[in-house]
C-alpha cells in the first residue's frame, strides 16, 4: 500500500529522527502507576476482533480499551490500553488504542500520545501486528497527518478490503460526521454516516457499540424524537455503564422529559462516584461525573425545581481542584462550568433577588490566585460578573449606570478575544469557546434589556438585541447543557408581549416548544400569552402541565 509508505514517511519527519524511539514506560501516565487494573466495561458485548498480542490478557485489555473508546469513556480506554502495553508492550493495537483515546489530550498526556504515535509507527515499519492491525495504524495516521474527513475516507477505504470487521465502519462514520446546517438538516457527510450506522442497527439492533455510536453522533440533532426509543433501549442493556446514562439523560431532556433525565444523570454519577472510589481517583480524572451533575441540574431548573438545581450547583462548586490538576478535563469543567453553575441558574430563573445571589456565588478573586495563569476561567467569571452588575442597575432603576456597565462588557469582551490563541495552547479552547460565545449571547441579552427598561420610541431596538442573543445560543453541544440556561424565544416573547401582540409571543413561544420542550420558563411564559390573546382555555392547558411537570 503505496499510500501507507506515504503517509509514515511524512509521519516519520515529524519526529526528531535523531532522537531514539521511546521505551513503553513513555506511554503510561504516571497518573496510573497506584491505580488497581482496570476491570472489563459494563456492556453485554463490544467488539469482536482478533489482536496480535502476547499475553491473553493484554488482547483482552486492548478489547475492553476499545469497548470503552466506542462508549465514550476515554480515560478508562486509555487504562486498558496501558495495561495491554505492560503485558506486551510491543502489541501494535494497544498503541493505536492510546493514540485515539488520546486523540485530544490533556496538557499532561500529550506526551504519552506523541510517544505511542512514535512507537506505532516504528511497529508498522517494522511490520508488527496483522495487515488489518496496520490499516488501522494507517487510517488513524492520516487523521494526524491530514485531518478527520481523510482518516473518514482512509477507514471507508480499508473497510473495503476487510468488510466483516465493523469496527472500520463505526470509525469511518466517527471521522465522517460534520453536524447540521442552519436549516437543521444533516450535512451530506453526516448523512452518510448516519446512514451506515443505521443500517449496522438494522442489522444488530441491540449491539450497545452500535447504539451508542448512532445516539452520539446524531446528539446535536434538532429533533431527537425518534431517537429516543434507542437511547432507552441502550440504558436497558448496559444500566451500570456510566457513559451510556449520561447519554439517555441528553435524549429524554432534549425530547421533553426532564424527570426521566433527572434520574438518569442521576445513575450516571452514582456509577461514575462508584469508579471514583474503586481506583481512588478525584474529580479532576473523572470529567464524566461533572458533566452529568451540572447536566442534572439543568434538568432539575427545567421543570422548575430550582430548590434542589441549586443545592446540585453549590455541592459541585464546593469540590476542590488542585492548582496543579487545573488543565485536566474534570478540572477545567470544575472550574468554568461549576463554579460558574449557581450564577447561571440563577439568571434562568431572575426572581427578585437572584443577581445579588447570582453576584454572591460567583469565585471570589482572592480564591483564584492559587491558580495563577493556569486557567482563564476567570474571564468568564469577570463577565458574569459584569452582566450581573448591569441587571443589578437595572433592577435599582439606574439604566445609565447599566449602559456604562454594558460599554465595560464590550470591552471586555475585546480583552477577552485576545486571550483565545493562550487558552487553546493551554489545553482550553472548547472551554474558552463555550464561555466566549455565552458572553455574547449575555451581551446582547442585556442590551435587549436595556432598551426594554428605556424610552417607549427606543423599545423597538430590543427586539433585534433579542434575536442577537437566540441566534448565537445554538443548540447543547458536547452532550452538555447550554451555557446559557434561559432560552432567549423567552425574552422575544417578553417582547412581544410589552408591544401587545400576544399572538406574536405565542408563536414563538410554540416554535420554542419544538426545540426546548417542556421547559417551564417557556411553558409559563406561553400560558401568560394565550391568556392574553384571548385562549383562556389553551392557557388553561398549559397551566396544567405545568402542574404535571414540577410534580413528577
Amino acid at each position: 500500500m503505496r499510500s501507507l509508505v506515504v503517509v509514515f514517511a511524512c509521519l516519520g519527519l515529524a519526529f526528531a529522527q535523531e532522537e531514539p524511539v521511546p521505551e513503553v514506560d513513555a506511554v503510561i501516565s504516571d497518573r496510573l502507576a497506584k491505580l488497581p487494573e482496570p476491570v472489563a466495561p459494563l456492556m453485554p458485548k463490544g467488539i469482536v476482533m482478533a489482536i496480535n498480542a502476547s499475553d491473553p490478557k493484554a488482547q483482552q485489555h486492548v478489547l475492553d480499551g476499545v469497548a470503552n473508546l466506542h462508549g465514550g469513556w476515554d480515560f478508562e480506554a486509555y487504562r486498558h490500553f496501558c495495561a495491554a502495553l505492560k503485558r506486551d508492550p510491543e502489541c501494535l493495537m494497544a498503541h493505536w488504542g492510546v493514540v485515539m483515546a488520546l486523540i485530544d489530550p490533556e496538557p499532561d498526556l500529550l506526551d504519552e500520545r506523541t510517544a505511542a504515535l512514535r512507537r506505532m509507527v516504528v511497529l508498522v515499519e517494522n511490520e508488527a501486528g496483522s495487515e488489518l492491525e496496520r490499516s488501522y495504524a494507517y487510517a488513524i495516521a492520516v487523521f494526524f497527518h491530514e485531518g478527520a474527513a481523510a482518516a473518514s475516507d482512509a477507514f471507508r477505504k480499508v473497510s473495503k478490503s476487510f468488510p466483516n470487521d465493523p469496527q472500520l465502519k463505526l470509525m469511518a462514520a466517527a471521522f465522517g460526521r460534520s453536524g447540521y446546517g442552519d436549516d437543521g438538516k444533516a450535512n451530506p457527510d453526516q448523512e452518510t454516516a448516519e446512514t451506515l450506522l443505521d443500517e449496522m442497527l438494522i442489522r444488530d439492533p441491540d449491539h450497545p457499540v452500535y447504539l451508542q455510536a448512532f445516539l452520539t453522533i446524531r446528539a446535536e440533532a434538532p429533533d431527537l424524537r425518534g431517537d429516543l426509543a434507542r437511547a432507552r433501549r441502550l440504558a436497558e442493556l448496559a444500566p451500570g455503564y456510566a457513559p451510556f446514562m449520561h447519554l439517555l439523560g441528553h435524549y429524554e431532556l432534549r425530547t421533553g422529559h426532564p424527570a426521566q433525565a433527572v434520574e438518569a444523570f442521576s445513575r450516571a454519577g452514582e456509577a461514575y462516584a462508584k469508579w471514583m472510589k474503586e481506583t481512588g481517583l478525584g474529580h479532576a480524572d473523572c470529567p464524566g461525573w461533572v458533566k452529568s451533575e451540572c447536566y442534572r441540574a439543568a434538568a432539575l431548573a427545567a421543570k422548575g425545581d430550582y430548590a434542589n438545581a441549586l443545592a446540585v450547583a453549590k455541592s459541585v462548586a464546593a469540590i476542590k481542584v488542585p492548582p496543579e490538576r487545573a488543565a485536566s478535563e474534570g478540572g477545567q469543567l470544575l472550574l468554568w462550568e461549576g463554579r460558574t453553575l449557581s450564577a447561571r441558574l440563577l439568571m434562568r430563573r431572575s426572581l427578585p433577588g437572584d443577581t445579588a445571589l447570582a453576584l454572591a456565588s460567583l469565585p471570589k478573586p482572592e480564591d483564584q490566585k492559587a491558580f495563577g495563569k493556569r486557567t482563564h476561567a476567570i474571564w468568564m467569571y469577570q463577565g458574569l460578573a459584569i452582566v450581573l452588575e448591569a441587571r443589578k442597575a437595572l433592577e435599582e432603576g439606574r439604566p445609565d449606570d447599566a449602559r456604562k456597565i454594558a460599554e465595560a462588557l464590550t470591552l471586555h469582551g475585546e480583552q477577552m478575544a485576545k486571550t483565545r490563541e493562550a487558552a487553546s495552547a493551554d489545553g482550553e479552547r472548547s472551554a474558552w469557546i463555550r464561555a466566549f460565545v455565552a458572553l455574547e449571547v449575555l451581551a446582547s441579552e442585556l442590551r435587549g434589556a436595556i432598551a426594554m427598561g428605556g424610552p417607549k420610541d427606543g423599545m423597538g431596538s430590543a427586539f433585534n438585541w433579542y434575536r442577537a442573543a437566540l441566534d448565537r445560543q445554538g443548540p447543547a453541544s458536547m452532550l452538555m447543557p447550554p451555557t446559557v440556561l434561559l432560552p432567549m424565544q423567552a425574552r422575544l416573547a417578553e417582547f412581544y408581549l410589552a408591544q401587545g401582540d400576544a399572538k406574536a409571543a405565542v408563536d414563538i413561544l410554540i416554535k420554542a416548544q419544538g426545540l426546548h420542550t417542556n421547559d417551564v420558563e417557556i411553558l409559563t411564559r406561553l400560558q401568560t400569552a394565550l391568556a392574553k390573546a384571548g385562549q383562556p382555555v389553551q392557557a388553561k392547558e398549559v397551566g396544567r402541565e405545568i402542574e404535571k411537570l414540577k410534580s413528577e
